[in-house]
């Protein structure tokens, strides 16, 4: 399978200077404020020359780069931009692959007749992520490389170890030769097993060819197989390409930014009575909500909730976006407030059956009775229990009791 790889190197690093150009060349961190108990998203190249690495705590970033300049995280901008970025590369192919931020591979095989050769299909891609964002035409921020060989993980040695910029070719069968002087460190393994192969001495992808598939295998089992086959550029793993589900956005501009529950909320609801219209809603369900706020500071807040079931009840997702807020308010005004539904179906419902058995409707009315208890800190449901049938006063005869399942 011939495929191709586009790889933008510290992809959130690169999004952030599209709108800050003047921090270019500086050391910069996205994480948060250093005081913040957060770890490292990013980092551009000046500050891991530094020492500083995605992952560790931001503290420690700081003490490794006191000059450094630290950036909120925005991943919903990261997102956005890189959605961007494969909408671009499905104007090519219509087979992309969201790897993770940064990077996708293309399914290249019938394009042939389009382009003069690999190496002008190769430059098509770069030119079309170059021109995905508008503002990357002034600053070049998004300036990713590409590779082109036989299997996704060659495509993705050719990429990372290519130029911003440049277009490397895989021949097809010189996968094992063109990866053989690479580092392990290329080969999609945990860090345990990245350990191991160096403690064996064996440093280069090439070296992991040598070794016999038998002592790879006995030492790190089926990983030791994949290992061996990657090194031989034998890569099996199909491409998938992304699936496209239908959904309706809305979104809400306030005229004062909000900062409460409440007023979102009321922005939430507008916002669902304008989606429950939309004529892609009639008579149908969805099964995932995301709640998006463009902040006061130029950041966005986002959150996603997928129902258990598919729904087409409008006071169900108003409730569920309420909760949503409430378990995790926007640290910052709103200045604008955007609902999406996806996952579009048809109208679901619970069919029951003729003879539906007792004892399975009252473990599901139990199970309801200790979700409103686990929620409200009591039962709110009681029962009627004889107390003294005899007695000739009514009011003693039977008593309330809470019912607790």
């Amino acid at each position: 399978m011939r495929a191709a790889c586009v790889f933008i190197p510290h992809f959130p690093i690169a999004v952030e200077l599209l709108d800050r150009p003047d921090l270019r060349g500086r050391p910069l961190v996205i994480g948060g404020a250093p005081e913040q108990r957060k770890a490292v998203l990013d980092c551009s190249p000046e500050a891991e020359a530094q020492g500083a690495r995605p992952g560790m705590p931001l503290r420690q970033a700081l003490g490794l780069c006191p000059k450094a300049a630290f950036l909120e995280s925005d991943l919903a901008r990261y997102q956005d931009a890189f959605e961007a970025v494969l909408h671009a590369l499905e104007g090519i192919s219509p087979l992309v692959e969201a790897a993770d931020l940064g990077r996708a591979y293309v399914g290249v095989e019938g394009l042939e007749g389009l382009y003069w050769d690999e190496m002008a299909l190769g430059e098509a891609l770069v030119q079309a992520v170059r021109l995905a964002d508008g503002q990357a035409r002034s600053t070049g921020s998004l300036l990713p490389s590409a590779g082109l060989g036989e299997g996704k993980f060659a495509a993705w040695a050719a990429a990372v170890t290519s130029a911003p910029g440049e277009v490397c070719l895989v021949p097809a069968g010189r996968e094992a030769a063109f990866l053989a002087p690479l580092d392990v460190f290329l080969l999609p393994c945990s860090l345990d097993t990245m350990r191991r192969l160096g403690l064996f001495g064996l440093h280069t992808i090439g070296d992991v060819a040598s070794v016999p598939l038998g002592a790879i295998q006995a030492q790190f089992g089926p990983d030791g197989r994949r290992l061996w086959e990657l090194a031989h550029g034998l890569d099996w793993e199909p491409l998938r390409p992304r699936r496209h589900e239908e959904s309706v956005s809305e979104r809400l501009a306030f005229s004062e930014p909000a900062v409460s529950t409440e007023a979102l909320s009321v922005a939430g609801r507008q916002l669902l009575g304008r989606l429950f219209r939309q004529p892609a809603l009639r008579h149908r369900a969805v099964r995932q909500m995301r709640l998006r706020a463009a902040l006061s500071n130029g950041r966005s807040w986002e959150r996603t909730v997928t129902f258990r079931e598919a729904t087409a009840d409008r006071d169900q997702v108003l409730y569920v976006l309420r909760c949503t807020l409430e378990a995790a308010l926007p640290s910052r005004p709103v200045e604008e407030m955007e609902v999406t539904l996806s996952g579009l179906t048809e109208e679901t419902g619970k069919q029951e059956g003729l003879f539906a058995a007792k004892g399975h409707r009252r473990a599901q009315l139990e199970e309801a009775l200790r979700q409103l208890k686990a929620r409200f800190g009591q039962s709110p449901v009681y029962h009627i229990v004889e107390v003294e049938p005899w007695s000739r006063i009514p009011e003693r005869r039977l008593a309330l009791i809470d019912y607790d399942p």
